[in-house]
């Protein structure tokens, strides 16, 4: 028996033990809960508290539910606060564990509920048979459950609460942690609900949790490596745990240590401990990357993040990981004084065209009534952070914002980085001038702006990074790249070339309110690319962002994600999210580089194979179309070569025109829609080809198309052995 089971195992035994029990009356009868909107996770620490459901965050299992003994009294934490609606107990069988958390946290099958702020749910509960009474929170009594989510918490009833919960009260709560958060507010210490759950020994994270199941989260076998307090003991003890153990283990104690308040007295304290332990890497890098199985050095590195986060801008110091990533600024880089003007009618990043330098204050002056504008001055570019993965390349969180309070605002990050204005709405106020004092000058091209002869000066400035900015595309690249492009002129007429393409097929206006962003990272939160705002990738990608030739052919990728920021859920079903994005890449290598999706990488020939593949038994599998993202493209193609762009920019059109009630409802809608507005939109009963996909299409809308011409299998291109 490895080491894992004699360390972390034995000193968590009582708290297994004692759990386990619980875990069965919670779970009686439930294999299955709902998954609300993007559940977050909770974090499970103390030696009372426990894991009922989890989820996945990455290849980890992440508490989704999660329960505790507390003084006399119990409590159950749920990670969304879709939980607490009555729409939510419907499925699966949410009702059934939500009546066993009722009975377990109230110590009885039926105890009295006091739900506040949420009739619809008194409601709901009492057409389950539970006596929901109305009283103020001071009157509550021990053996009743308060029902309440989180986001509903006054700091004011956190000692109520708490004194209710030790009495022998029952505690019934939720959060979504991550969209709580969202806005800059602090998860840790903000939240009065972390607050109360902290000395109880679980709080909220701010994460996401993926689906286990179908319709949710199946109920079963939980690592013991998902509680916190198991995975200290073995960081304290030098366990050696396997791969997958440490994929477990180092994600677990990681989000505690992010998500504690700082006043917690308890499991803190316990992990700053960890400091003693000698040769503890806490400076990560691409040649010294800090990975799953340094436990030590991975609460560390979080508990250091935590305290970045709330330095003032006087005390920060530059961090030794900034020189790896993202970089030093030379000392004898000239610090200036410099005004740029900002358009508030564009929401969002503003580029700056300056770099602070790592632990060095910059001083931003803006007019006195933006003082409580809800502007946002940002350091830093790379605004993935990494906390979730196991290795960091690079420090997991290196950027820092600072919300625009006074006409005067200090600001400063320990890794330095680009400095922007975020803006965080559309005004129609006029430009706005922002003075910047002791800013390093970074490479900055503004299309249509920059001159050829400036630009040439502007490419050696000292900053580390840099950026090449349109009104339609920004991007932030290493500054050793930029300084080998001697002119971006014409590369910057193809990037707007491509994004006007993005436009045009997804039928919005080429004039955008605001411009998409690409950033080139150390290392990035998912994948090779990701979407977003920013979307962001690899360091091995700069020199095609500024090669005009390569651009001009089309870059899979870079079409990949600018389709996903520009793909909608109307006619985007389960199975396609991976797939319809990529109709953006095959327009823009079609219009830009010249290659036709029937003669590109996933051309007819292409198309022809995988369907006879596909298609050989007869009995076309859609579980397996949906798990093969290049499968299904097939389809897509067959039907651009059969009607062109056109179609599609018509039916997206269309979508777009849609009135709220007629948008699709369900994921059924929403494949039903697409197969009568396409088909209605090129004149074709496509129902016949929906179904030899397996596309599970239903009668009422194949019935809707049964009257247009039929398009006979003959006429499908590809799978009628033709190609052209």
């Amino acid at each position: 028996m490895r080491l894992l089971f004699v360390v972390a195992l034995l000193a968590a035994a009582l708290r297994v033990s004692a759990s386990e029990g619980d875990f069965a009356a919670l779970t009686k009868g439930v294999s299955e809960i709902a998954a609300p909107g993007a559940p977050g996770n909770l974090c499970v620490f103390g030696a009372e508290a426990f894991v009922v459901v989890a989820g996945k965050e990455g290849k980890a299992q992440a508490p989704v539910v999660a329960a505790a003994r507390a003084g006399k009294g119990r409590i159950v934490a749920f990670g969304h606060t879709s939980y607490l609606e009555a729409g939510t107990l419907a499925q699966a069988d949410t009702g059934k564990f939500f009546d066993n958390a009722l009975a377990w946290a109230g110590g009885t099958a039926k105890p009295t509920l006091v739900v506040p702020k949420a009739k619809a749910l008194s409601d709901a509960l009492a057409k389950r048979g539970f006596t929901v009474a109305a009283m103020p929170l001071a009157q509550l009594q021990p053996g009743q459950v308060l029902v309440l989510s989180a986001h509903s918490l006054a700091d004011a009833d956190v000692p109520v609460i708490a004194k209710f919960i030790s009495a022998g009260g029952g505690f019934i709560t939720c959060s979504t942690g991550w969209g709580w958060a969202q806005g800059g507010r602090n998860l840790a210490n903000d939240f009065a609900g972390n607050q109360l759950l902290a000395p109880f020994g679980l709080v909220f994270g701010g994460n996401t949790v993926s689906k286990t199941s179908a319709n949710g989260f199946s109920v079963g076998a939980i690592s013991p490596l998902v509680h916190a307090g198991n995975v200290l003991a073995a960081a304290r003890g030098n366990a050696k745990l396997a791969k997958d153990e440490n994929a477990q283990a180092a994600p677990a104690l990681t989000a505690a240590a992010q998500s504690l308040p700082d006043n917690d007295k308890v499991f803190l304290p316990q992990l700053r401990a960890l400091r003693s332990q000698p040769g503890v890497n806490t400076v990560p890098s691409a040649k010294s990357p800090v990975k799953a199985d340094q436990l030590a050095a991975r609460v560390l590195v979080s508990l250091e993040g935590r305290e970045l986060e709330k330095i003032p801008p006087a005390q920060v110091k530059a961090h030794p990981a900034a020189t790896h990533f993202p970089g030093a600024v030379p000392a004898d880089a000239k610090r200036e004084s410099v005004a740029v003007t900002v358009n508030p009618r564009v929401p969002g990043w503003h580029s700056t065209g300056l770099y602070a330098a790592p632990g060095e204050v910059v001083t931003v002056r803006v007019p006195g009534e933006l003082a409580s504008a809800g502007w946002r001055i940002r350091i830093g570019a790379h605004s993935d952070h990494l906390w979730h993965l196991d290795s960091w390349k690079r420090f997991p969180d290196v950027t820092r914002t600072f919300a625009v309070k006074a006409a005067e605002t200090p600001v400063a990050c320990a890794f330095g980085g680009l400095i922007y204005v975020d803006t965080p709405k559309a005004s129609d106020a006029g430009e706005v001038k922002v003075e910047f004092t002791k800013a390093v000058r970074a490479p900055h091209y503004v299309h249509g702006k920059t001159t050829l002869a400036e630009w040439k000066e502007l490419r050696a400035a000292p900053a580390p990074w840099g950026e090449l900015e349109t009104k339609k595309i920004v991007l932030t690249l290493p500054a050793s790249v930029l300084r080998t492009l001697d002119d971006p002129v014409a590369l910057m007429k193809t990037w707007d070339e491509t994004l006007d393409l993005v436009a045009d097929l997804a039928t919005i206006p080429k004039d955008r309110p605001r411009a998409e962003r690409i950033v080139c990272d150390e290392q990035i939160s998912a994948g090779y690319m990701h979407s977003g705002y920013p979307i962001m990738t690899w360091l091995d990608m700069p020199p095609r962002l500024v090669s005009d030739a390569h651009m001009r052919k089309g870059d899979w990728g870079i079409g990949h994600e600018l389709g996903h920021n520009h793909q909608i859920g109307d006619w985007t079903f389960e199975g396609t999210g991976e797939v319809t994005c990529n109709l953006f890449t095959m327009y823009i290598i079609d219009r830009l580089g010249g290659t036709k999706p029937a003669n590109g990488r996933s051309g007819l020939p292409v198309v022809a194979e995988k369907f006879k593949k596909y298609t050989a038994d007869g009995k076309p599998d859609f579980a397996k179309w949906q798990s093969d993202p290049f499968l299904a493209l097939a389809m897509y193609v067959q039907l651009q070569h059969a009607f062109g762009w056109d179609a599609y920019k018509k039916v997206f059109a269309e979508y777009r025109a849609l009135p709220a009630g007629e948008r699709p409802k369900s994921n059924a809608d929403r494949m039903d829609q697409w197969l009568v507005r396409f088909s209605q939109t090129v004149n074709r009963n496509l129902g016949p080809f929906f179904q030899a996909w397996g596309v599970p299409v239903t009668a009422p809308a194949l019935a809707r198309v049964a009257n247009l011409p039929a398009w006979p299998k003959e006429e499908w291109p590809g799978t009628n052995g033709k190609f052209e």
